[in-house]
Formats: structure tokens, sequence, C-alpha cells
């Protein structure tokens, strides 16, 4: 009587082709989003240096004795320049974040970082020439460590 025929829904087969459409889409979008990543990827890579070669290893003898030279041109700037304090105290915030410091000078270079930026943080001195005087006491203070 009845003929059971599968018949198959008009709704169900219209979501399944979008269904199916959006995961190709999506996996073609992923494909070249990778394969654009990996190639630039290997550019990357291939003219890459390592690190180890451009950075000599130091012994901790030489890098004491460069870290003193670069504490030694930071006074000689602060002293020499004719920069306005705000400005001063940037630069040299700049270039003790550039120095190499030892590992037994840490806790104290730290610290005079931390004041110097205090400093700017408060508002320097209206008296730039304090100001001035207050950070090369910073500065050597840093080369008159005592070692304990």
């Amino acid at each position: 009587m009845f003929d059971k025929k599968k018949k198959i829904d008009f709704v169900l087969l219209v979501f399944g082709s979008v269904a199916l459409l959006v995961v190709v889409a999506v996996s073609i979008i992923l494909y070249l989003l990778f394969s654009k990543y990996s190639a630039k990827n290997f550019v990357n890579n291939s003219n890459v240096t390592p690190i180890s070669n451009l950075q000599p290893q130091l012994s901790p003898a030489e890098l004491l004795v460069g870290y003193q030279k670069e504490i030694q041109k930071q006074i000689d700037f602060v002293e020499t320049t004719d920069k306005d304090i705000t400005t001063l105290s940037q630069d040299l915030e700049n270039n003790l974040l550039a120095i190499h410091v030892p590992a037994e000078e840490r806790e104290k270079f730290l610290n005079v970082t931390l004041q110097l930026v205090r400093m700017q943080k408060q508002g320097l001195e209206i008296d730039a020439k304090a100001s001035k005087d207050k950070i090369l006491e910073l500065l050597n203070s840093l080369l008159n460590y005592e070692k304990k």
C-alpha cells in the first residue's frame, strides 16, 4: 500500500549544502593564511643570523669594565649637555636601559634607575642645577659602589 520511499527533505538539502560551502570556504581561507605565514616565516628565517654571532660572549671582568665605561659616558653626558632637564632625564633613562649590567651590580643599578624614573614622575625640581646634581650623585654612586 504505502511505498516507503525515502524522500529527501528540501530544507535539509539547502542547509546541508550551505554548511558544506561554509566548511570549504573556511578551509580555503585557513590554507591561504597559513601558507602566506609560513612563506614569510621561511624567508625571514633564511636571512636571520644567530644572536650568538651578534654579541660576543664577555668575561665578567670585561663586562664590568664596559659597564663602568658606559656609566662614565652617562656622567659626561649629563655634565656636558645643554638639554633641558626633562629631555635630559628621558634620554638618560633610555641610555641606562641599553647598558649591559654585570650580575653583581644589577640591584644597585636597578635602584638608581628606579630613583631616576621616580624623579621624572614626581616632577623634576624647578632648579635644573639641583636636579642635575641629584642625577650626577645617583650616577656617581654606581661607580663608587662598594662590594659587600
